[in-house]
């Protein structure tokens, strides 16, 4: 992970439950980091907590509202699995070190025709977009999935509820869209203020055979995040 100068801007909480489950206890917390760079880049760390307050997951990026998202990194230390991904306009290159792939750093190229996105980043594309989603327009992206050095095809799309502006995030390949659904940000009605999200979390474990297990979960944050006022902070 990064260790530039930074600027601290706002600092967030949250717990979350698993949706698949009945139960309302926390199966997760995070602490995020919003901080401001030079040149009016943002710096935004994330990191999730489980039992006993165990990390058991890491998320970076470094983004920039006109160019998007710079850099990434991920790290799973219980699954000895760390990542990284470094943008140059609709370029990438991908680092990723696992059991996978024998502890050694595997380097991979990346080519975009969407602007790329993280789970972490998700948020603030939807700020970037915001006019475009207000007028009912679909908004493309490349999610990037660093754990495989790959990236797919996701829509944003805003609806209306009584007490929520919701934006979903769905994948266009009919395959990951019927195992994951859409993931769902609800916003104050009618403002970037950030109150929940339901869908795909960054924490993951594996089975027996090795295989992924994916948490879907309800992540509620303790106190608004005004993605607005972001972007004011570094225009």
């Amino acid at each position: 992970m990064s260790s530039n100068s930074s600027e601290s801007f706002q600092q967030v909480k949250a717990s979350v439950i698993d949706k698949k489950h009945q139960s309302e206890r926390p199966i997760f917390e995070y602490d995020m980091n919003i901080a401001r760079l030079p040149e009016g880049l943002l710096r935004v760390t994330r990191q999730w907590r489980g039992a006993e307050q165990t990390i058991v997951a890491k998320e970076e990026i470094t983004w920039c509202s006109t160019q998007g998202l710079l850099y990434g990194a991920m790290a799973q230390p219980h699954l000895n699995e760390k990542g990284s991904l470094t943008v140059t306009k609709s370029k990438a290159t991908s680092v990723l070190q696992s059991d996978k792939t024998g502890q050694k750093s595997k380097q991979k190229p990346l080519k975009f025709t969407s602007r790329p996105c993280t789970l972490l980043s998700i948020p603030f594309e939807i700020s970037h977009h915001w006019p475009a989603l207000k007028r009912g327009e679909k908004v493309c992206l490349d999610y990037i999935v660093m754990k495989v050095q790959a990236h797919t095809k996701v829509t944003l799309q805003k609806r209306e509820t009584i007490d929520h502006t919701v934006v979903s995030v769905t994948p266009k390949n009919w395959f990951w869209r019927m195992l994951f659904g859409s993931t769902e940000y609800y916003f104050d009605r009618n403002t970037l203020k950030l109150r929940k999200n339901i869908g795909l979390l960054e924490p993951r474990d594996r089975n027996l055979n090795g295989k992924y297990i994916e948490y879907l979960g309800h992540a509620q944050l303790e106190s608004p995040v005004d993605y607005g006022r972001i972007k004011e902070f570094i225009a």
